[in-house]
């Protein structure tokens, strides 16, 4: 967990803000020479994943140990995976919905599973179904003998009354 550092200067660019949000702490680079094994991260081009990845990347670099961390996921933006590479994150363009993928991904200790659908979904809700349902699914089976970080959303309720505390399983979705 970062803590808030008043004697930062301000964020005035998207490259500083990266380097910031990959700026390993002391408790990261412990976690890091703690945890055995490599890092997969599933779905790692979407909005947290480079950051995510890059921050594994630094915390391993600065604890001077060899862990592999590598970055799974469509990469249609092709910089993002240049990005990555280029941070000395291994990439793996895969498209985890496509059968025998995740067979053809390497066996790993640890993997966060941040693959996902959000925006666009509708006209596309078999694919949103089959990323956010069914794919979880596959990747606890295929890793079932690993340790696995869902990370997940609320975000599929519309906003709620702050005074109602928040949605239930008998909201209805957006």
């Amino acid at each position: 967990m970062h803590k808030a550092n008043s004697k930062l200067s301000p964020i005035n660019t998207v490259e500083e803000l990266e380097y910031r949000l990959s700026e390993p702490t002391e408790e990261d680079v412990a976690t890091m020479s703690a945890l055995k094994g490599d890092i997969l991260i599933l779905g790692a081009a979407g909005k947290m994943g480079p950051s995510l990845a890059k921050l594994a990347g630094r915390s391993i670099l600065r604890a001077g140990i060899k862990k592999r961390v590598i970055a799974v996921a469509r990469f249609s933006d092709s910089s993002v995976c240049s990005e990555l590479e280029t941070a000395g994150i291994e990439t793996i363009t895969c498209d985890l919905l496509k059968p025998g993928s995740l067979a053809s991904l390497p066996q790993v200790e640890n993997v966060v599973f941040m693959a996902a659908r959000k925006f666009g979904t509708s006209g596309s809700e078999h694919l949103t179904w089959g990323m956010n349902t069914f794919l979880p699914g596959l990747v606890a089976e295929r890793y079932r003998s690993s340790q696995i970080v869902a990370f997940s959303t609320g975000n599929v309720y519309g906003l709620q009354p702050v005074a109602q505390g928040g949605a239930v399983e008998s909201t209805p979705v957006a």
